[in-house]
C-alpha cells in the first residue's frame, strides 16, 4: 500500500513548468475567434498553444485511455441527484456525499452544477448506501450507457469498512468526491496523489486541484461519445473530438510504441517517454528522459522538481543509491519545502518510520506551512494506525499545511 500510496508521490511534477516552455512559434487558433472571457473551460476560440499546456498539465490523456469520452450536456445542467436518507448509516453519511457534489459545482466555476431531489425516480445521479462492495472500495460508481445515451449514473457506498466500523468522515468524503468526479465525466484516473481522482483514496484528498480542474474542463471541452441529451450542431461547433485535443501534444508514444525506434523531439515526447519507460520498468532509461525534461526548465526550482520525480520513481522500485544520488540532486538544486522531504522520504520508504516521524516534526516545527511534510506525516500516522497522533497532527497543522475536510 505504502508503495501505491506514495510512489506516484508527484508524477505530475514533471510537467508542472512545461507551459513556461515555448512549445510552438506562434499561438494557431483551431478555429474561431475568441468572443468572450472563459474563467475555466475550453473550446474553438482558444489557441493550440492553450490547449496543448493545458492537456500537459492535466491527466486527459488518461481519461481517453477509457476508449470514450462519456459526460453530461452542459445544456443540461443542473443535473438532479438523489442521495439515500437511510437509517442503517450514520446521519452525516449524507451530508458528507451533498458536500462532495458541492465542493465539484464550486471549483468547476459551474461547468457541472447540481440540484438535490428526494425521489429517485425524478435524479440523473442516484446515491446509496448498501453492505460492502465488490472491489473493497468505500464507493463504486458505474454509468448505464445505451448505445450513445447515458440511461443513469449510479454512485454505491459500503455502509462499513471490513471491521464492521463506520467510516471515518474524511475518508467518505475523499471517496465521495472520487466518485462524484468519476461521474461527471473524469472516468480516468490521475497519477499524482494531490489530485482527487488518483485511484487509491486517502483520507487526505480533499482538495480540488487545478489539475482536476482542467481536466475536467477538456473533458466538456470534448464531444462526447456519450451523453444524457445530444448536442445539437452548433455546441459540436465549438467543441473537440479527443483525437484533436490529444493531438496538439504531437507524441506518438503509448503502450505499443517500439521505444528503440522513437526519438524525442521536444518536451511533450520526452516526457511521454519517460512515463512510457517508466511504466515498462526500465528506470534508467525513465531517469535519462527525465533529465532532458530538466534540462528544459528555465529556473531551479523547476529542475529540481524533475529531479524530485527520478527519486520517487526510484523508490518505487526499490532502488535505494539510486533514489539518493537523485534526491541529492533535487536538494542541491533548489532547497525548497518539497525537496527538504526528501530524507523523511527516503527513511520511509526504507523501513526507518521512527526517524522519517522525527525528521517531518522537526520541519514541520521549523515551517507550520510545509504541506508536503504534512501530508508524510498524516499518511505515516495512518499507515500506523496511530489515530491519536493522527488527529494530534491535523489539530497542530491542518489549518497552516493543508486542509482536511
Amino acid at each position: 500500500m505504502k508503495k501505491l500510496v506514495i510512489g506516484t508521490f508527484l508524477i505530475a511534477f514533471g510537467a508542472f513548468a512545461l507551459n513556461s516552455v515555448q512549445l510552438a512559434p506562434q499561438e494557431q487558433h483551431f478555429g474561431l475567434q475568441k468572443t468572450a472571457a472563459i474563467t475555466l473551460g475550453y473550446d474553438r476560440s482558444m489557441s493550440e498553444k492553450t490547449i496543448k499546456a493545458a492537456v500537459i498539465d492535466s491527466y486527459y490523456r488518461q481519461v481517453c485511455k477509457n476508449g470514450q469520452i462519456v459526460r453530461w450536456n452542459k445544456s443540461y445542467m443542473p443535473l438532479s441527484v438523489y442521495i439515500q436518507d437511510s437509517k442503517d448509516v450514520p446521519e452525516f453519511y449524507r451530508e458528507v456525499v451533498m458536500n462532495a457534489y458541492l465542493a465539484w459545482q464550486r471549483a468547476s466555476e459551474g461547468i457541472v452544477r447540481f440540484q438535490f431531489v428526494e425521489d429517485p425516480s425524478q435524479a440523473d445521479m442516484k446515491c446509496y448506501f448498501k453492505n460492502g462492495n465488490p472491489s473493497d472500495a468505500i464507493g463504486v460508481h458505474e454509468f448505464a450507457v445505451n448505445g450513445n445515451r447515458i440511461t443513469s449514473s449510479t454512485i454505491t457506498f459500503s455502509k462499513t469498512d471490513k471491521k464492521g466500523h463506520s467510516h471515518d468522515s474524511k475518508q467518505l468524503y475523499s471517496s465521495a468526491l472520487q466518485e462524484v468526479g468519476h461521474s461527471i465525466g473524469l472516468t480516468g484516473n490521475s497519477t499524482s496523489i494531490y489530485d482527487v481522482m488518483y485511484p487509491i483514496g486517502t483520507k487526505f484528498n480533499t482538495e480540488i486541484t487545478t489539475r482536476d480542474l482542467k481536466t475536467l474542463a477538456l473533458v466538456y471541452a470534448t464531444i462526447p461519445d456519450a451523453t444524457n441529451i445530444p448536442l445539437t450542431q452548433s455546441e459540436k461547433s465549438m467543441l473537440f473530438t479527443s483525437s484533436e485535443i490529444l493531438s496538439t501534444l504531437n507524441v506518438p508514444v503509448d503502450d505499443n510504441t517500439n521505444l528503440n525506434e522513437y526519438v524525442g523531439t521536444d518536451v511533450a515526447s520526452h516526457l511521454a517517454l519517460a512515463e512510457q519507460y517508466r511504466k515498462r520498468a526500465q528506470y534508467d532509461k525513465a531517469a535519462h528522459e527525465y533529465q532532458i525534461v530538466a534540462q528544459t526548465k528555465s529556473d531551479n526550482r523547476s529542475r529540481s522538481e524533475v529531479f524530485y520525480e527520478i527519486a520517487v520513481m526510484y523508490l518505487d522500485a526499490e532502488m535505494y543509491d539510486e533514489a539518493k544520488s537523485a534526491a541529492e540532486i533535487a536538494w542541491n538544486t533548489d532547497e525548497n519545502d518539497l525537496t527538504i522531504t526528501l530524507p523523511p522520504l527516503l527513511n520511509y520508504y526504507m523501513k526507518r518510520s521512527n526517524t522519517a516521524v522525527q525528521q517531518l516534526e522537526e520541519l514541520l516545527k521549523s515551517n507550520p506551512y510545509n504541506k508536503y511534510a504534512y501530508k508524510l506525516l498524516c499518511q505515516i500516522y495512518r499507515d500506523k494506525h496511530h489515530e491519536n497522533l493522527l488527529n494530534s497532527t491535523i489539530r497542530r497543522y491542518g489549518k497552516t499545511a493543508g486542509e482536511v475536510e
